[in-house]
């Protein structure tokens, strides 16, 4: 047999072995919980869950990613160092992202976490450029238009109120970017008052501690003298109401009087002003007492004692 003949089997086995290792070369393994992308020349040509599979080597690619994990993305702060059993972590403050404004114009420092997954392992890859980035800017944004909307009493204490209204707005707002991405939740780790403006804040928290004393101490005395004022006003109400009603009914007496005197005068005016004389004379005479009349002379006419009810007649120099 000649050499030739003996190489042959050989070549084949060479060839046969080459074929086998590009065979197995070719196959990958898509895990529990991941999805893969096949790549023909950079382009996604398939798409295949958990199980066993071939690709051609050298023509086809394959990029794979968990469906499953949920990623941890950090806002407002980072780890700089993780923890330990021994050692705490340690964090570092990320100030362009966690200073913000409340809609009176207060600043606030917040820190949170978001949690998602890749549902479409295409989109997240392919339909957008840096999906984290775009994620990241999203989050911010939704969550700083939120802040801007509450006041700084309100951002501070609603916590769990801005979680629940950032995370569907969040995913809202992801879905309109088609990335592939399923939020699953939002935590506000922390909303604090600044350092650099925290003594500020202290004045107005006292100013509007101050405010409330100064309208409660108001109240109080509005609660005491308010019904002390009605009650007087109520008083003089009801003496003028009284005195009105007591005044009217003495002008209409005065009036009758003055209309039976006028008709009297009229039916006799010579006797009516002898009354009237008479009446006059009594009302200015009547507490008078003792009068003595005298004439130009100086000489004694009539002495009267009208206390007692009583005249003497006196008669001197050229007298009657």
């Amino acid at each position: 047999m000649s050499t030739a003949k003996k190489s042959r089997p050989m070549v084949w086995l060479l060839v046969l072995a080459v074929i086998v290792a590009l065979g197995l070369s070719g196959l990958y393994r898509v895990g529990q919980g991941e999805q893969a992308l096949v790549l023909t020349f950079g382009e996604v040509t398939d798409t295949n869950g958990p199980g066993l599979y071939w690709r051609m080597p050298g023509v086809q690619s394959v990029v794979s990613r968990s469906v499953t994990t949920i990623h941890n993305k950090e806002y407002g702060y980072r780890t700089s160092i993780g923890g330990t059993s021994r050692a705490a972590a340690q964090y570092r403050d990320e100030m362009d992202e966690s200073v913000m404004l409340t809609n009176d114009n207060s600043i606030v420092q917040l820190e949170a976490i978001y949690q998602y997954t890749i549902r479409d392992v295409r989109e997240y890859l392919f339909d957008v450029e840096d999906p984290e980035g775009t994620m990241h800017l999203a989050f911010e944004a939704i969550l700083r238009r939120n802040i801007q909307n509450r006041s700084l009493d309100d951002a501070l204490l609603n916590k769990d109120a801005i979680e629940q209204e950032v995370l569907p707005d969040f995913q809202a707002l992801i879905d309109s970017y088609d990335m592939g991405v399923k939020i699953h939740s939002v935590h506000i780790q922390n909303i604090t008052v600044p350092d650099a403006v925290t003594s500020f804040y202290e004045d107005v928290n006292n100013a509007k501690n101050e405010m409330t004393r100064r309208l409660d101490e108001a109240q109080q005395y509005e609660f005491r003298v308010l019904p002390m004022a009605r009650s007087n006003a109520y008083e003089l109400t009801q003496k003028a109401i009284a005195y009105k009603a007591s005044t009217v009914a003495q002008a209409e007496a005065d009036t009758a009087v003055f209309d039976a005197v006028l008709q009297a005068y009229k039916a006799q005016p010579d006797t009516a002003k002898s009354r009237m004389l008479i009446e006059t004379m009594q009302g200015i005479l009547g507490g008078a007492g003792r009068i003595v009349v005298v004439d130009q002379n100086n000489s004694v006419l009539q002495h009267l004692d009208l206390g007692q009810q009583t005249v003497s007649n006196d008669t001197t120099k050229g007298g009657e």
